[in-house]
């Protein structure tokens, strides 16, 4: 959870919900497992997979993703993740996605590595799929981008 304590500066009356998707059983990298032995996930972070989001319908005005979808290594798991956010997502609500793609600078930074990340192209399908619509985009560095995607 590289972003919460940002946003919780930033919007010191939100009620945020932190949602830990690890799942040992699906996200199988040793790297990851080392990482979470480092940072482990808020004590408040509630359990949930990528096709069960524990929140209910409707009611999220924002839904923040850093660095971490692409994760999801398997289509269908990244396909239910998407289709949970709609459900979630009030009527006009929006996701900000931020992640690396699998573009010339990741290309050139991480050389075969950038494989491990997705084109833009797969989350803006991931979007339509789901019945979401992106309303923005922000190349944060030449590395990262974010995407904006609206129900």
């Amino acid at each position: 959870d590289e972003i919460s304590a940002s946003l919780a500066t930033r919007w010191p009356d939100a009620a945020p919900t932190v949602v830990d998707l690890y799942d040992p059983a699906v996200t199988a990298e040793r790297s990851i497992r080392r990482a979470r032995a480092h940072v482990p996930p808020p004590p408040d972070a509630v359990v949930g997979r990528h096709g069960q989001l524990p929140v209910p319908s409707d009611s999220q005005d924002a839904v923040f993703l850093a660095f971490a979808v692409h994760e999801l290594r398997h289509p269908t798991q990244r396909q239910a993740l998407f289709a949970e956010l709609r459900r979630i997502l009030r009527p006009g609500g929006r996701v900000v996605l931020v992640e690396h793609c699998r573009d010339a600078a990741n290309i050139a930074a991480y050389g075969p590595g950038a494989w491990h990340f997705y084109p833009r192209r797969e989350w803006l399908r991931l979007a339509g799929t789901a019945g979401l619509r992106q309303v923005a985009e922000r190349t944060m560095t030449p590395f990262v981008r974010a995407l904006v995607l609206q129900r």
